[in-house]
């Protein structure tokens, strides 16, 4: 876990659990223009701020 903080890998883990399951596909056959449509609609729909710890 290269001494990752538990937060950052559970967020990582729901990130990656959370793409397949919004486009409706099986991690294993997520394609480049999949990974790209998602990001492209959750930089439209959702606020990127940097926060400070």
């Amino acid at each position: 876990m290269q001494g990752k903080r538990s937060a950052t890998i559970n967020a990582y883990s729901r990130a990656l659990r959370r793409i397949p399951h919004q486009l409706d596909k099986s991690p294993d056959t997520l394609t480049t223009d999949d990974l790209k449509r998602y990001f492209t609609q959750r930089i439209k729909t959702h606020s990127w701020r940097y926060r400070e710890n």
